[in-house]
């Protein structure tokens, strides 16, 4: 019987107010409420309704995580934007209207507790801008001409791109190039923030196959920095890790419609990608509403194609050695926040942040 406490006479014992048995080799799963209610903010339209709300668990789903380097993160998704303190109280709730700068804003990484590196889509194609959370207001960091922005000549500048990382002031950046006449490659740039200057670190190719689920999006890569600087990148097709020069670590193959990493300072890494495996490591839910105790059963299996529109097992990495984890399977987004992990699950009406905390002798 899987020891994710969610069904049969586990969760009838959590209903009447029984605390679960959790052991020191267990990873806890803890859904975070959040208030509801829209708050004024600077730099922000007034909100309608505001202050009008309630505390919740389950929701809408958010898209995108942002740790805020103070314990804390940022959950948004839609123009709708959340801030959760270390301690758990929302510190910001608000929306912004579609045509609002702010609502093109995704995703991003902390410079400092208040200041973000993000990318922002618009008419004028994707940009890198350095957004103050305390006051929303944006600057786009320039584009240098003389760096190694096109180095094949085909002349398409920034195509796209799918995701950023932040180490050291400067921003790491996957960017989507096609390559006529074939399909897309994509490469690892690192940016300076102060006057745009880039290096080509790392380039690969895409094919037409690679996660078709994704369509009519690019085939979806995630990126994300430990604290030596090592570069770790979740793609359709592979685990790669990187050095901080960009020379190539470790890749290790998979088949992934929706690949999703999050990295701990020291390396430890989650992986989202590929068939759901067996394993020893087990999870409890502690806390949270039936609601939200459900939703989070539902990804412990990941075999519930019309539930899960991602259905990508969930692995961890300690240096060279993996283990699955029998737990939250197709993530949205996730993030180290100083002492547990932060995922985002599930859509509208299935939406769950969850504070996943491994057990405190995990590297032992």
């Amino acid at each position: 019987m899987p020891r994710l406490l969610l069904v049969g006479a586990a969760m009838t014992l959590l209903l009447v107010g029984c605390a679960p048995q959790i052991a020191v080799e267990d990873w806890t799963l803890e859904p975070i409420a959040f208030e509801t209610g829209l708050r004024e903010h600077p730099g922000v339209p007034p909100q309608r309704d505001s202050g009008i709300g309630e505390r919740v668990d389950h929701a809408f789903g958010m898209s995108w995580l942002a740790a805020d380097d103070a314990g804390g993160f940022w959950a948004f998704s839609s123009g709708a934007w959340l801030h959760v303190g270390a301690d758990g109280e929302t510190l910001a709730r608000f929306n912004v209207d579609h045509e609002d700068p702010l609502a093109g804003v995704a995703p991003m990484a902390a410079l400092s507790g208040s200041e973000f590196v993000a990318l922002r889509g618009g008419s004028g194609g994707p940009a890198l801008t350095v957004l103050d959370t305390a006051t929303m207001t944006m600057r786009d960091v320039p584009v240098n001409e003389t760096s190694d922005i096109d180095p094949d000549g085909f002349g398409f500048g920034d195509f796209a791109f799918a995701d950023i990382a932040a180490h050291e002031g400067a921003a790491i950046v996957v960017r989507y190039q096609p390559r006529p006449p074939e399909y897309l490659d994509w490469e690892v740039i690192r940016i300076d923030l102060a006057d745009g200057e880039r290096k080509t670190l790392y380039s690969r190719s895409l094919t037409v196959s690679d996660a078709e689920a994704a369509s009519p999006g690019l085939p979806p890569i995630d990126i994300d920095v430990d604290e030596a600087g090592r570069i770790y990148l979740a793609t359709p097709s592979a685990r790669i890790v990187l050095n901080p020069d960009g020379t190539e670590r470790s890749a290790d193959p998979q088949t992934a419609e929706f690949p999703r990493v999050a990295v701990r300072p020291d390396g430890v890494a989650l992986w989202w990608g590929g068939e759901t495996e067996p394993g020893s490591a087990h999870g409890v839910v502690v806390g949270g509403s039936a609601e939200a105790r459900a939703a989070i059963g539902r990804r412990e299996a990941c075999d519930d194609l019309y539930v899960l529109r991602s259905r990508e097992g969930l692995r961890m990495t300690v240096g060279d050695t993996e283990h699955p984890l029998p737990f939250l399977c197709g993530a949205n987004s996730a993030v180290w926040t100083g002492s547990s992990w932060v995922v985002a699950t599930g859509g509208e009406g299935d939406g769950v942040l969850v504070r996943l905390t491994p057990p405190a002798d995990l590297d032992q």
